[in-house]
């Protein structure tokens, strides 16, 4: 089946987790979705909040596209959450059905649904064994089941979306043919952008006293190890003694702030951290004008190297620089020098020395905070990524 513009097909796009706090249904699935519909495609996108059940049941528009949640999300009734995402590929008739993660609920149904429509399965994570699998609050069962799931699906679809270059390899070694694969990194939609651009001010060129020497780090604590932050926290502050960490962002279950609090004040670093917790979307833009720089630190593992991180893509839109580690997709993300900073993972003192450099040098702030937006504006807005997303499923279509 070909893909033009007076036939675009209908496509039921299918997930496991909530649309919030998580980003993978929100950010990935809708973003995709959102500009889909812009060129006249119709997506419903539907999902099982097991991680958000106050959204169960729940249906709404947003940004043109339906979306909708099971009302069951409790795992062990999983029949009847599998049912019910069932009923919505009957109602809807589409002509393929894209599942996100090869994990859970989104999965099993997939499996069903693939007897009869075409499937493309995404991965933006690795779910399995080695990944979040071993950092997950999972039990025995669940991390069989999540790792047999990653293992299987993807090799029964027609095309696999992948968000980064080490996903793409793991799809390729469970068995995919490479020319099935779809590289496509996380972008943003244009009201995404929008949003984040109308909180940039010319901060830049300001001197870091006048920005309180702030350094924001946006985050969900799974990236990183609490000790890297107050090592490299502790470098920053023999040069700029009044330096304070803001922190956007919250664990699933509290133990790494915890840690982190700990860690902090035995260093006598605990009165520089402010922790704000989750915050609104739309105020990220504010938040990052009336900070002097980012820090995006990742520790150099699996999971982190199969990550594509929507919230770094997110800190270049708003212009803000940013200092990140040099680990899987940030280095596709960030050209160094130019669009933020790159820095060798596993040293704090290092990463240190670089905020140290960008606080002393406006200059530098302003120029990396320029070609980030220009970045991310250039390679990374859904409106040019979803050509990918097209060729994705017109292979599964033909």
């Amino acid at each position: 089946m070909a893909l033009n513009d007076t036939q675009l097909p209908k496509v039921l796009m299918l997930g496991t987790f909530g649309f919030q706090p998580k980003a993978t249904m929100r950010a990935r699935a809708l973003g995709i979705a959102m500009t889909l519909e812009t060129r006249g495609w119709d997506v419903l996108v539907g999902t099982t909040p097991w991680d958000y059940p106050s959204d169960a049941g729940k249906h709404w528009l947003e940004g043109g596209v339906r979306v909708a949640n099971t009302h069951v999300t409790r795992p062990a009734l999983w029949p009847l959450a599998v049912t019910e995402m069932v009923r919505w590929e009957r109602a809807q008739g589409p002509a393929l059905v894209h599942v996100f993660k090869p994990k859970g609920f989104g999965d099993l149904a997939g499996r069903l649904l693939r007897r009869h429509t075409p499937l493309v399965v995404d991965m933006d994570d690795w779910e399995g064994n080695g990944g979040w699998n071993d950092s997950g609050r999972y039990g025995p069962l669940q991390r069989r089941l999540f790792d047999w799931q990653e293992r299987t699906l993807p090799g029964h679809a027609r095309s696999v979306s992948v968000a980064s270059r080490e996903l793409e390899r793991r799809a390729i070694s469970l068995g995919v043919a490479p020319d099935r694969v779809h590289y496509i990194p996380n972008g943003l939609p244009a009201s995404r952008f929008e949003q984040l651009a109308s909180g940039r001010l010319a901060n830049d060129a300001r001197e870091p006293g006048e920005l309180g020497q702030r350094i924001l780090l946006y985050t969900r604590f799974v990236e990183f190890d609490p000790a890297f932050i107050v090592g490299a926290l502790s470098r920053v502050r023999t040069r700029f003694p009044y330096a304070n960490l803001v922190i956007a962002g919250a664990s699933a279950d509290g133990v790494a702030e915890a840690i982190l609090a700990r860690d902090a004040k035995r260093a006598g670093l605990s009165a520089a951290i402010d922790h704000l917790g989750w915050i609104q979307p739309e105020t990220l833009g504010s938040l990052a004008r009336s900070c002097a720089l980012a820090i995006h630190p990742f520790d150099d593992n699996v999971l982190n190297r199969a990550k594509c991180s929507v919230k770094l893509l997110e800190l270049m839109a708003a212009g803000i620089p940013v200092v990140t580690t040099r680990v899987g997709e940030n280095a596709e993300y960030i050209e160094h020098g130019v669009s933020g900073w790159l820095v060798d993972p596993g040293d704090p003192e290092a990463f240190g020395d670089v905020v140290v450099r960008l606080l002393s040098n406006a200059d530098l702030r302003s120029r990396l905070g320029g070609g980030a937006v220009e970045r991310a504006l250039r390679n990374f807005s859904w409106d040019r990524l979803v050509d990918r997303v097209i060729d994705t499923y017109s292979q599964a279509l033909a």
